[in-house]
Formats: structure tokens, C-alpha cells, sequence
């Protein structure tokens, strides 16, 4: 399957609120640069979900945009309160939810850069095997499996294992350490785009945080740690 390309800008003009303890400064933007592109990703660096299908935003939907690291613990919070009310909205119609795997706290897995490497591996799902990625991204993120910050993270093995147990073929998972060359630097398939769809993080203040939670563009003041509170504000946005 060829690998899609495009231009990605580096910063979404985008209302938003950090949510959560997660954050680290903010540097300049990412250079505009072309690399693979996950084939059900959009410009935004996101992956979205709808009842149309992983990669398809639905017509008129409310759109719900979810930025997350996979080591940060408040984003995990994110989806074990709010992750089952998302995914009814989803199947219910009229949501549609796109979820960003970033990585800004790779300093934060001693060295072994676990953010990237399980956003890569979530980029190459979402490529591959979509129907699986909401379910892997939700592993991930899961009491059990999601390691503490200042810890190595999930090994390559570990994160295979992972998604396979949510469904994932051997195939599929067997190129999550797949390599690329790309401006003079050899890197995993998607971790240039991965760089990208962090530098695309809303910031404030000169730092962006894990998890940020954009609906219609408008930033979620609320507490997501109050379970039906996210719900909610997604269906009044309904209408």
C-alpha cells in the first residue's frame, strides 16, 4: 500500500484550553516538511472517528478534537472516565471524534523516546489496520497497561503485544519498528509525522498539555475527571 504525502503547517489557529498537569514549553514550530502521512489522518495531525468509519469525519457533526500523549497520566484519566460515553457518541451519529497521538514528553521515558514510539505505532494502526485503532489507543491508555511518567515506557514487544490483543495482525504490528529516510535521517515510518502533529498542538502561554479537549473549536473549560461532564457538553453541542 503506498503511503500518502502532504504539506503539513506546523501550528492550528484553533480556540483551546489545556486540560490537565502535562506540559512542557512549547519550542519554535515545526518546519513544514512532506513525510508519510497515516491514510486516514487529516490536516490536523488527527485521526478522526465517526460513525462513518475510522479516517471519515461525518457531515454535520459535531467535531471533538483530543490531544494526548500516551505516557501522560491525566490522559489516561481522559479515557477511562470519558472514553465509554465517546465511544456511544460516536456510534450514535453526529460526533465525530479526532483523536491526535503526540509526543511531548519523550524526556519523560528515560531516554527510550516511548512517546514517539507509541504514537508511531498508533499512526501505523490508523494506516493499516484502522478499525483497530480506536480500541488499541484506548489500551494504551489503560489502568494496567499505560506506564508511569520517568519510567522506560513500554518496550516495541510490549506495545505489539498490545495491539494484537485488541485484534491487530502480527502483519501489521511486525512494522512498527518499520524504518524510513528522510531528510538525511533514518526514523520510524511515521515519527516525522508524528514531530509534525505535535508541533500542532494548541498552545497557551507558550506551553502545550496533555490532554487538551477542543469541541467545534471552542476549548472544554469543565472538568473531564467528573464522569458526564465531557459527555454532556459534546450533546448540547449537538444541539
Amino acid at each position: 500500500m503506498m503511503l500518502r504525502s502532504t504539506l503539513f503547517a506546523a501550528v492550528v489557529a484553533v480556540g483551546s484550553l489545556l486540560l490537565g498537569g502535562c506540559t512542557e514549553v512549547k519550542g519554535d514550530p515545526v518546519s513544514v516538511t512532506e513525510a508519510p502521512v497515516p491514510s486516514t489522518a487529516d490536516d490536523t495531525g488527527g485521526i478522526p472517528v465517526s460513525a462513518a468509519g475510522v479516517g471519515t469525519v461525518g457531515d454535520g457533526d459535531v467535531v471533538v478534537d483530543v490531544y494526548f500523549d500516551v505516557i501522560c497520566p491525566f490522559c489516561g484519566l481522559l479515557d477511562q472516565i470519558n472514553g465509554p460515553d465517546l465511544a456511544e457518541l460516536i456510534a450514535g451519529g453526529g460526533v465525530t471524534v479526532v483523536y491526535h497521538p503526540v509526543a511531548i514528553l519523550d524526556s519523560y521515558s528515560e531516554g527510550t523516546a516511548y512517546s514517539t514510539r507509541a504514537a508511531n505505532a498508533l499512526a501505523v494502526v490508523a494506516d493499516k489496520d484502522p478499525e483497530h485503532f480506536p480500541a488499541f489507543a484506548s489500551a494504551l491508555l489503560s489502568e494496567g497497561i499505560q506506564p508511569e511518567e520517568g519510567t522506560p515506557g513500554l518496550s516495541d514487544q510490549q506495545i505489539a503485544e498490545v495491539a494484537q490483543g485488541v485484534g491487530v495482525k502480527k502483519a501489521v504490528t511486525d512494522q512498527f519498528t518499520g524504518r524510513i529516510r528522510l531528510d538525511r535521517k533514518v526514523q520510524r515510518t511515521f515519527e516525522p509525522w508524528v514531530r509534525q502533529a505535535t508541533g500542532m498542538v494548541p498552545s497557551r502561554d507558550g506551553r502545550v498539555g496533555t490532554p487538551t479537549v477542543v469541541i467545534n473549536g471552542e476549548r472544554f473549560t469543565e472538568s473531564f475527571l467528573d464522569a458526564g461532564v465531557l459527555r454532556n457538553a459534546v450533546e448540547a453541542a449537538k444541539g
